[in-house]
């Protein structure tokens, strides 16, 4: 059912931001979602009772009435998506072999994605035995105030330390971007285990980006 859903609240969004990106709004309406049920407490699994991870959740629980405002969005393009693959050695008959493009792409021809991880995705993976990872975003201020300024939040366990740079965003119009900096490290040799309830191999966090009243949140999974 999760994909009638989700369908129907991107034509909603579509209708109300006709010039809006499919990225736009995947965007708009993962960093919206909450993750919590409707007693304020932890969304558990039907299954066996236990804590939603992560990997349970996606970004959350879909809000339609959030996603119309969401105050900033991590756009992406067809053109971000062939840098992507391109840095995953596509080649260009497996371009004009798939559904993507339907064209021949030369990744020779492009210039190189420093890292596959730096599609401005709405949020992040960072595999547990890197020592230190450093990503970089783009997002746009799509919400109601053209001088708007968000300040960062970050929710992370105690085994990584994450920092933000800037931490704050200062807008000065609308649909203008900003791209920030985020870096990874471990601060232990052996990730330790923390997050929403046991689990022996992955801790997960999430950076949220707030302008007082807006909430911008990208979860992130350490594996």
């Amino acid at each position: 059912m999760a994909c009638p859903h989700v369908s129907g609240i991107a034509a909603l969004l579509k209708s109300v931001h006709p010039s809006w990106s499919p990225g736009a709004m995947k965007s708009a309406i993962m960093t919206t979602a909450y993750n919590v049920d409707n007693s304020r407490e932890n969304i558990t699994r039907l299954a066996d009772g236990k804590y939603a991870r992560w990997f349970d959740l996606g970004s959350g629980h879909v809000d339609p009435n959030k996603a119309l405002p969401p105050g900033l969005v991590y756009d992406v393009g067809p053109e971000d998506y062939k840098d992507f693959l391109c840095s995953l050695n596509y080649s260009s008959r497996m371009f004009s072999d798939i559904l993507i493009t339907h064209t021949k792409v030369d990744c020779s021809k492009r210039p190189p994605m420093a890292s596959q991880c730096d599609l401005n995705y709405p949020s992040f993976s960072v595999v547990s035995g890197t020592n230190k990872v450093k990503y970089e975003r783009t997002v746009k201020n799509v919400g109601p105030s053209a001088d708007a300024v968000y300040k960062v939040k970050i929710n992370f366990p105690s085994s990584v330390k994450i920092i933000v740079s800037p931490q704050k965003l200062v807008f000065s119009k609308k649909n203008r971007s900003l791209s920030y900096k985020i870096s990874f490290s471990n601060r232990l040799n052996v990730m330790e285990v923390t997050g929403l309830g046991p689990d022996k191999h992955r801790s997960f966090g999430s950076i949220e980006w707030t302008d007082g009243e807006l909430n911008v949140r990208s979860p992130i999974a350490f594996i």
